[in-house]
């Protein structure tokens, strides 16, 4: 996929994971990633992993773990008439206080464009790390 595409908002699916696989563990594999203008989500069989590239050159990039067992919930916001982007929010464990779980969200948009995609997403997480073992 061309720059172009990437600077309309249109995701890749499934694009070169080499760079978030120098990290996986012993076992684990690529189920799905996305990779959109700039950062990418890539979903393993343990967890979900985040590259978030920084920086004018793109050279600082930080690649953020969650395992599966600390997703709690995902939501999904639609682009309205005037936003440029859809919501995705991966509400994650953080805890315990009284016993009952902490949960807090990480938050991340998807172009507008890229709308089907990001409903991909959150049908993937549901599937693999909210729904499996049920």
């Amino acid at each position: 996929m061309g720059l172009l595409d990437k600077a309309m908002g249109r995701a890749d699916v499934n694009e070169d994971t080499d760079y978030v696989e120098q990290y996986f563990s012993e076992g684990e594999k690529v189920l799905q990633s996305f990779h959109f203008i700039r950062d990418a989500l890539i979903l393993s069989n343990y967890g979900l992993y985040f590259m978030d590239v920084q920086g004018l050159t793109g050279k600082k990039v930080e690649v953020r773990f969650v395992p599966k067992t600390e997703i709690a919930n995902i939501s999904f916001e639609t682009a309205g008439r005037l936003d440029f982007d859809v919501d995705i929010k991966i509400g994650l464990k953080h805890g315990f206080i009284n016993n009952k779980v902490i949960v807090r969200a990480f938050h991340f948009k998807v172009p507008k464009a890229q709308t089907e995609e990001a409903k991909q997403i959150v049908k993937l997480v549901k599937e693999y790390y909210l729904i499996e073992g049920l």
